[in-house]
């Protein structure tokens, strides 16, 4: 574990030296810019402490939450497809998974990669490179309707890459396409104070938390499951 923490470090340290962007950026505009100068290398090696911990939060979130049917799903800033893999094999048989991309060298990757469920069945799933902060759209480029996704998941982004208002944006988007009832796993700081920011942020957009999920006792980031309640804009 501490090793793999000694690798990630050693290859943010390489990719801040030869580029002119710094990813770990709280405004978003940044950090894409920063994400999309890399090659998809260099992403999955700063992206290696994120890759393990997916597997780890993601499960302890969605454990006993989920409808027993299939269902739609959204993956935020999916990146080359690693944590859409752990929804694949989490989600009920039958799921779709759609992944929000905005780098589209990432998505391409992301798309040439196969998706399994727990039984070893490939799932169903559809990428698109977009900003999460615009409206979401589908593969084809139709917005996604009102109150039709059953769950929306981010790992890696929120916590680092959106300021306040960003964060106001992206949690009204969400809450505009899950159904009541729906589940919003939202990346947040492990230090109290930030998944507590988090919440309040979320809270205004009608969600209400129902816990949270660290990777272990060294992280510096968690994950808080949202639950979608019954008011509507």
């Amino acid at each position: 574990m501490i090793g793999l923490f000694l690798r990630q470090a050693w290859a943010e340290c390489a990719v801040s030296l030869g580029s002119r962007f710094h990813f770990r950026e709280r405004k978003n505009t940044r950090a894409v810019r920063a994400y999309c100068a890399m090659t998809v290398a260099e992403f999955e090696g700063v992206n290696a402490r994120q890759r393990w911990a997916n597997w780890r939060t993601i499960p302890r979130n969605l454990h006993g939450r989920l409808p027993e049917r299939p269902c739609r799903a959204v993956d935020l800033c999916s990146g080359v497809g690693d944590s859409t893999e752990v929804l694949a094999c989490y989600l009920p048989e039958g799921s779709e998974i759609l992944g929000l991309e905005f780098n589209p060298e990432f998505v391409r990757t992301a798309r040439r990669r196969t998706y399994r469920d727990a039984a070893g069945a490939p799932v169903k799933t559809r990428f698109r490179a977009q900003s999460v902060l615009e409206t979401f759209r589908d593969a084809s480029g139709g917005r996604l309707p009102d109150a039709s996704v059953d769950l929306v998941n981010c790992c890696g982004a929120a916590a680092i890459n959106f300021d306040e208002r960003e964060l106001d944006a992206l949690a009204a988007e969400i809450s505009r396409v899950l159904r009541t009832g729906g589940l919003a796993a939202i990346d947040a700081p492990a230090h109290c104070a930030g998944k507590e920011l988090m919440i309040r942020r979320f809270g205004r957009h009608h969600f209400e938390a129902l816990g949270c999920a660290q990777s272990c006792f060294l992280d510096r980031f968690s994950q808080v499951i949202f639950r979608r309640d019954g008011r509507r804009r």
